[in-house]
């Protein structure tokens, strides 16, 4: 019984080497292919954010409590890329004459 278990002892020792050194680099090749994975995601994801044009368009207003007058619910969103809507420019501010008339 003795011997039956010193072999089955020395039979795993054998194997468990190539087990544990392959194992590891399993690990290692799945860490590096998730970050490359997630870094591939990222800058897509961060290229198909800097086409939305709602920064550029004249009816962009920079207010967080409206921030486009025509389409206030898609600005600033994935919808706003290929906006009908979308006039390059800012908004010109009135002019000093014109606000100091408002403010009386």
């Amino acid at each position: 019984m003795f011997q039956l278990l010193q072999l089955l002892i020395h039979t795993i020792q054998l194997l468990l080497v190539p087990i544990c050194f392959v194992s590891a680099w399993v690990i290692v090749f799945l860490i590096g292919w998730s970050l490359w994975a997630a870094t591939r995601d990222t800058v897509a994801r961060s290229r198909q954010m800097h086409q939305i044009p709602c920064s550029e368009c004249r009816f962009f207003t920079s207010d967080y409590h409206l921030k486009c007058t025509v389409h206030p619910s898609t600005a600033l969103t994935e919808a706003a890329i290929n906006c009908p809507d979308f006039e390059p420019g800012k908004l010109q501010p009135l002019m000093p004459e014109m606000q100091e008339s408002i403010h009386r």
